[in-house]
């Protein structure tokens, strides 16, 4: 069978396996049609399909990585904000003894609240949305636990991970412009 696509012909044979002599075969029997095309390379229809597949599973990482550094700057931000509004609330008990630690600790557990509320509702709607997902995934089911695992591990790193900055420029608060806003 012969095909055109876009100035490119494809040939297909159906052999099972490929060795040097269909290889020289299908060469002959494409230059008898026409000799004045010359073949660039012969693939099995398995490597065809497995390079596609694995185009189909990089396109989503190239717009997810993005994705994810948007994300971070907006969890970064959203967390910086938070800590620089509640200055009085982490200056106080630095003003008392307190230790930069559990001020830290402090914020990273409000984060931590945070993500958990996200990953679950993250998690509610990826259920809700697997059907229709379905069709795009390859080599996984739509309730792969690895997956959602991950997924999910990997959201939570990031945001805790760019909760730290803030949790620890509030740590390094002067507790006396937090009572002077008393």
């Amino acid at each position: 069978m012969i095909s055109y696509l876009r100035g490119f012909r494809r040939s297909l044979s159906r052999k099972r396996a490929l060795d040097q002599d269909l290889e020289d075969e299908i060469r002959s029997q494409d230059a008898d049609v026409d000799t004045n095309v010359a073949i660039d390379g012969i693939e099995t229809m398995e490597q065809i399909v497995c390079a596609e597949s694995r185009f189909r599973t990089g396109l989503p990482v190239v717009f997810a990585l993005p994705a994810l550094f948007v994300a971070s700057l907006g969890l970064y931000g959203g967390m910086s904000d938070s800590v620089s509004q509640r200055t009085r609330e982490s200056g106080i008990p630095m003003a008392i003894g307190g230790s930069r630690g559990a001020i830290v600790q402090l914020v990273l557990v409000r984060a931590a609240k945070l993500v958990a509320i996200g990953i679950c509702a993250g998690l509610v709607g990826a259920l809700l949305l697997a059907r229709l997902i379905a069709s795009l995934l390859y080599g996984i089911t739509p309730f792969d636990i690895l997956t959602l695992a991950s997924g999910s591990l990997l959201s939570a790193t990031v945001a805790l991970a760019d909760s730290c900055g803030p949790g620890v420029r509030g740590a390094n608060a002067n507790p006396m412009d937090s009572l002077r806003c008393e």
